[in-house]
């Protein structure tokens, strides 16, 4: 027997490589649900009851002593562009946005700010046009308005709005509980109340977040 041969009677026998198994089919998400299953999820639920997605306008005076504030309650104020950023995508949809909101925080804050100046088209008047569409007055800005509406889909239970200054009347709205916004004791407290109503964990054992606010901008703006 030669070399040759007793080479090929020592691997009688021995097995081969396993064949590899087939890839997975690939699963494609539900209706809806793709924009949610890309998310980044909060950490942990103690991060979701902290967080509130906050809507705003132009008014960075607002925005920044609302957002001061709710860390005062120990909360976790969320932006647009954070929710932008957690959908994974450059350019995603208004809505798969917002759509996320709910998986990343526990509310949605409103703030209608005084940033805009409007009025009806005369070509548009009436006899009986009330002094609101004659005449100049304030409105949040028109991303605002159309956010608001997509938040209010996404949390109908959960979304707090909140008016500063003297803004147009939204017909929309007039049956919602707003609360207009002054900085007095009263109105901050109406704030925390509903915070917690909606389910966050709101921190409200120390005292600098009762202490009135200082007099803003927006609440003396006219047109």
């Amino acid at each position: 027997m030669g070399p040759d041969a007793r080479i090929e009677t020592l691997n009688v026998g021995v097995p081969g490589p396993a064949p590899a198994a087939p890839a997975p089919a690939p699963t494609v998400a539900p209706c809806g649900a793709q924009a949610a299953a890309d998310a980044v999820p909060a950490d942990t639920e103690r991060d979701l009851v902290r967080s509130v997605f906050v809507v705003h306008g132009r008014d960075e005076q607002v925005r920044t002593r609302m957002f001061d504030f709710l860390r005062c309650l120990d909360l976790r104020p969320l932006e647009w562009e954070e929710l932008v950023a957690s959908s994974r995508k450059i350019s995603p949809y208004l809505g798969d946005v917002v759509a996320l909101a709910p998986s990343l925080a526990q509310a949605a804050l409103v703030l209608l700010t005084p940033d805009d100046v409007v009025r009806l088209h005369p070509d548009l008047h009436r006899d009986w046009e009330p002094l609101f569409e004659t005449g100049e007055t304030c409105q949040a800005r028109p991303n605002v308005l159309i956010e608001l509406g997509l938040v209010l889909g996404a949390y109908p239970e959960r979304t707090l709005i909140v008016e500063v200054g003297r803004l147009r009347p939204i017909a929309d709205i007039e049956g919602r509980n707003v609360i207009r916004f002054d900085g007095s004791a009263e109105s901050v407290g109406k704030i925390v109340e509903r915070l917690k109503t909606a389910g966050c964990a709101v921190n409200d054992r120390g005292s600098d977040w009762r202490k009135p606010w200082p007099l803003l901008d927006a609440q003396e703006r006219k047109p």
